[in-house]
């Protein structure tokens, strides 16, 4: 499995829509239920309508044996973004700062830092190295670092272009407007995400925490093979202001809806959060299209969790979901709830795997490569599952739903096995490419 931190959630469909004034919480249940029973997912969901909350739902465990609910925790990955940018735009509102304000007043050793501004900051047009995807050691981030560290590597590190001159989505850049706010105020990222958002509108289950420890309510990372199983996530304190934020569905809820109700900053840095010139990307705020309507908030993912809050604001429908185990992709767990939000068709997934047999699965046993492709596909058999490891990737396990063809879902990948001729098809992305046993 590719690891990413904080990409971009695009939800698009091609057919129209039409909009349900009253939303079929039963075929939600019955979504979930499925989810559910199979394994798929595990997180907490929530739909606001007219300014009530219409549905909520939890599914799979917390920590250790505690069950997910309404009360848990979770790491929110890049939707922190959104509350970073939001309390620079409440220093831009108050006069203590400005979009053109350039780094070099904070961090004159970082690379062009005399021609980076908060602006390029904020739209991820810096060019800066970033710190979470650029390292070469992938796990770098899961361990604690100093703040001089982390700095050091952004500063070290090789910039992708000039200034102003193109986009690419950077994790730097926010931990840069983090470290600012601080400076400005002389406070914590906390004591300012406290004062200036969680309560000005009542945001009680929302904080950038200090240690990486886990308190009971908050929600460990998982994946599922043969069951659930924790995995190393972030070390969090690297990424305050970044990926760190701690909340549930329903405060993010409160929160997007605050933050465009014009609770929070003014109507003018309202409209700037939302100039979209990358298409998805404005500053510290995505788009989510969804048929013909749009929804602004933001997503986020870590290691192990998947956050979207989107606020379909003209059909005053706010959507959000904090996710702790993947085994079904998180974007069509989107789709589903605007689905059934606005009428349009859908169908609830049928999941059909079979059991097969050591004897089978060990003729797909071994490592396959294919000539046109730098990479080999080692394909092992533990205790009748089947797992797939690329070279320099992490394994992943394999669903049979033939005797010869396997599926992972959230990578969106089939495999299908010849062995007489020992070969194996790789289906990903609308790509098929043929691999040969060594």
């Amino acid at each position: 499995m590719t690891i990413k931190c904080f990409p971009l959630l695009i939800i698009l469909q091609l057919s129209g829509s039409a909009f349900c004034q009253s939303i079929n919480t039963a075929k939600l249940d019955s979504f979930f239920n499925v989810l559910s029973l199979h394994n798929k997912i595990m997180g907490s969901f929530a739909i606001e309508k007219n300014g009530k909350l219409v549905y909520k739902r939890s599914i799979g465990y917390c920590n250790d044996n505690i069950l997910d609910s309404e009360n848990t925790l979770y790491h929110i990955g890049s939707v922190t973004k959104m509350f970073t940018a939001t309390m620079i735009f409440q220093l831009i509102d108050e006069g203590k700062l400005s979009l053109n304000s350039t780094l070099d007043k904070w961090f004159p050793a970082i690379p062009n830092s005399k021609q980076i501004t908060i602006e390029m900051l904020l739209e991820h047009r810096s060019g800066l190295y970033d710190f979470v995807n650029d390292n070469s050691d992938k796990f770098w981030i899961t361990s604690a670092h100093t703040k001089n560290e982390i700095l050091n590597e952004i500063t070290t590190g090789k910039p992708h272009f000039l200034p102003n001159t193109n986009f690419s989505y950077n994790n730097s850049g926010y931990l840069l407007l983090t470290y600012i706010i601080e400076n400005i105020t002389g406070h914590s990222y906390n004591d300012n995400l406290q004062k200036r958002i969680c309560t000005k509108v009542g945001l009680k289950n929302t904080y950038s925490p200090i240690s990486n420890k886990l308190k009971l309510n908050e929600a460990a990372s998982y994946t599922f093979s043969t069951n659930w199983q924790k995995i190393t996530d972030i070390y969090f304190p690297n990424v305050v202001g970044v990926g760190d934020v701690l909340s549930t569905p329903t405060d993010l809820i409160a929160f997007d809806e605050a933050l465009l109700g014009g609770k929070l900053i003014s109507p003018s840095s309202i409209k700037l959060m939302q100039t979209f010139k990358e298409g998805y990307f404005g500053m510290g705020m995505e788009r989510v299209p969804f048929y013909s309507h749009t929804g602004y908030g933001h997503g986020g993912d870590t290691y192990g969790t998947h956050t979207l809050v989107a606020n379909f604001s003209d059909d005053q429908l706010i959507v959000s979901y904090c996710i702790n185990g993947e085994a079904f992709p998180h974007n069509d767990v989107a789709i589903a709830m605007l689905s059934v939000c606005y009428n349009s068709k859908y169908q609830i997934p049928v999941f059909k795997t079979i059991t097969l047999s050591n004897q089978i699965l060990d003729k797909y046993v071994g490592v396959y490569s294919n000539a046109q492709i730098p990479l080999k596909v080692t394909i092992t058999n533990s205790q009748g599952v089947l797992t797939a490891q690329g070279t320099g990737q992490p394994s992943f396990t394999l669903e049979a739903v033939e005797n010869d063809k396997f599926k992972q879902d959230v990578l969106g990948v089939t495999m299908s096995f010849d062995s007489e001729k020992k070969e194996m098809t790789l289906n990903q992305a609308g790509g098929i490419f043929l691999f040969k046993k060594d």
